[in-house]
């Protein structure tokens, strides 16, 4: 009676994850404790003897019915850790991945803005601020600063090309 315990929660996992093929040591396990039981009733019934009717001696096939049915209750046990071991592995990781996918923060790749869960769009530095980040100030990298000056240089240059007006 006490192997149904294990039986009922491999059933209730088929149930809940829904995928069959993941969980095939849960589904072995459950067939090894079929086959552990099915040998037990076969050399303990009291008036059926299969022995009788395959022309076997009774001893004989009740020895190699209990061997079988011990060694099929072992194998069940180490299935039904190994498909709980998987299944655990496999909740693990789907929770890890959560997890990740929760850590991320959406932000523009133009203005550096981010999104929050309700959808508005606010500064970087506003973020940076609220998650406990050290004062934040401004400045420019080496790309950037150069790339600042050419504009600069341009714009200085399109200056000195318009004519200015003469005093009159």
């Amino acid at each position: 009676m006490l192997v149904l315990v294990p039986l009922a929660w491999s059933f209730y996992l088929l149930w809940k994850e829904r995928k069959i093929l993941s969980l095939r040591p849960i589904i072995w396990g459950i067939i090894f404790l079929f086959v552990a039981r099915i040998s037990e009733v076969l050399t303990e019934h009291p008036t059926f003897h299969i022995s009788n009717y395959i022309n076997l001696n009774r001893q004989s096939f009740d020895l190699v019915m209990s061997i079988t049915g011990n060694f099929a209750d072992v194998l069940a046990v180490l299935f039904l850790i190994m498909g709980f071991m998987q299944t655990i592995r496999s909740h693990r990781a789907k929770e890890k991945i959560i997890r990740d996918l929760e850590s991320l923060l959406p932000l523009c790749s133009k203005c550096k803005c981010y999104r929050t869960v309700d959808g508005a769009w606010h500064p970087i530095e506003q973020y940076l601020t609220e998650c406990g980040a050290p004062a934040i100030t401004h400045s420019l990298c080496p790309a950037c600063a150069s790339q600042m000056l050419e504009v600069a240089r341009g714009l200085r240059k399109a200056k000195e090309m318009v004519p200015r007006p003469q005093n009159l």
